[in-house]
């Protein structure tokens, strides 16, 4: 039987997990548009929950939002849906289904810290490098957030360099760096395969990126008595590139998360069963 539904949502995936006998066993994803009508971005949604009934969901999703009304506040991506509450939307088509909403790099910090890379540390910090920066810092076995329930301690757009963190050392960032080195437009994936076959141009933007990181994060971090850093995201599948540029310039252990590709998922479903006990609110 069916305990529950986990859903990551991104902006051109949701990717699922499906609880049974206490652990997500069946995974995968489906499409959705990040920038399409209000019905293309919850359209998908709904005839996914409603082709796999649950008496719970739990939704990790990047904010702005308001999390206890899955109201999203987010204008850059899912304009469309500005203002929805998703909560109220889903269950008036879900009768009966508790649905909660939980921020992404928080889902992301829980899952590892639950049998990841940051299980048994008192004080850690878990960084998604994906099209943006994430930060979560976590206190025995807590998460901590702010009033609205998104981390504490943002690093995104923490003063780096005359601008901010995130203009330095995310998806983004590496693209651009690579188009001003004059190369053809590729995806962080593909520069990370020019790289591992011994492009030199590539391997040093990568390790360029982990010099910034180490050097921000030293900054950031400093008298936090963080034990370990676990690194997630699609960048983080290529860790190995960024390590060497890292270890220059932050003595912090560091390494990939154990669950990149379901560590939000994990923490969803954690989330689902422990709720605000996972967090603590800092003001």
């Amino acid at each position: 039987m069916t305990q529950a539904v986990v859903l990551d949502v991104g902006g051109t995936f949701v990717k699922y997990g499906v609880v049974t006998d206490g652990a997500i066993g069946e995974t995968g994803q489906f499409p959705i548009r990040e920038n399409g009508t209000a019905e293309e971005i919850l359209g998908p949604i709904l005839a996914f929950l409603t082709a796999h009934p649950a008496p719970r969901v739990a939704v990790s999703i990047p904010g702005p939002m308001d999390y206890p009304r899955g109201m999203s506040l987010m204008k850059h991506k899912f304009a469309a849906i500005y203002g929805v509450s998703l909560a109220d939307w889903l269950g008036e088509r879900l009768p009966g289904t508790e649905i909660v909403f939980v921020h992404d790099g928080v889902a992301f910090a829980l899952g590892e810290m639950a049998d990841g890379a940051l299980a048994g540390c008192h004080c850690a910090a878990g960084v998604m490098l994906g099209t943006g920066l994430g930060f979560a810092l976590c206190r025995a076995g807590r998460v901590l957030v702010g009033p609205a329930k998104t981390p504490a301690h943002p690093l995104w757009n923490a003063p780096y360099q005359g601008g901010i963190a995130e203009e330095a050392v995310s998806g983004r960032a590496l693209r651009r760096r690579w188009r001003e080195l004059g190369r053809e437009a590729l995806d962080v994936r593909e520069i990370a395969q020019l790289a591992n076959a011994g492009d030199v141009q590539a391997k040093m933007l990568f390790e360029q990126a982990g010099e910034d990181m180490g050097r921000m994060l030293g900054a950031h971090l400093d008298g936090r008595g963080v034990e370990r850093i676990a690194v997630g995201g699609q960048i983080a599948r290529s860790w190995a590139l960024m390590a060497p540029g890292f270890a220059r310039t932050c003595g912090i252990g560091i390494v990939p998360a154990a669950h990149i590709g379901d560590a939000a998922l994990r923490g969803a479903w954690a989330y689902a069963q422990k709720g605000d006990a996972l967090l603590k609110m800092i003001s």
